[in-house]
């Protein structure tokens, strides 16, 4: 009788185990809307850069519950906040006019601030339902395209 040994691949070809190689990578998100009229969109790779911000910038702000929002989650595995500003560009794919917006970009220092006006909100809630429920092929994609730009800078 012939003996069937088989071969052990060491390297996963799926999807999630492509994922696997970014697992280190987290983007966190944070809501916030202030009584006169703003909200701020945080995504920071690390949520203990919110006490900070909370603490000096943005203490007349209240958070907004991600239960209100209608999002299971207010974080991103696998993608860098790097990767999602590349991917959606700095107003994250909102169509608000640029003179409304304030953008703070400090990725070296881990986080990125978007504050627009209140009455955009739905559009904010909607941007972030879009990024924290992305699929995994969509995580993979964005992955993929900031790593090719990447490539081409250099």
């Amino acid at each position: 009788m012939k003996q069937i040994i088989k071969k052990k691949e060491s390297e996963d070809d799926s999807l999630f185990g492509l994922l696997t190689s970014y697992k280190n990578l987290y983007s966190y998100i944070l809501v916030l809307e202030s009584q006169e009229g703003s909200i701020a969109v945080i995504i920071a790779k690390n949520p203990s850069s919110f006490d900070e911000l909370i603490k000096t910038k943005y203490q007349q702000y209240k958070p907004v519950r991600r239960i209100k929002m209608g999002v299971s989650r207010l974080f991103v595995k696998y993608i860098s906040p790097e990767y999602i500003i590349k991917f959606y560009g700095p107003l994250l794919g909102l169509k608000i006019p640029e003179n409304k917006v304030h953008i703070v970009n400090n990725l070296e220092n881990g986080y990125f601030i978007l504050e627009v006006p209140s009455h955009y909100k739905e559009q904010v809630t909607q941007c972030i339902k879009r990024i924290s429920g992305l699929s995994p092929q969509k995580k993979y994609e964005i992955i993929e395209k900031s790593l090719a730009d990447q490539e081409v800078e250099i």
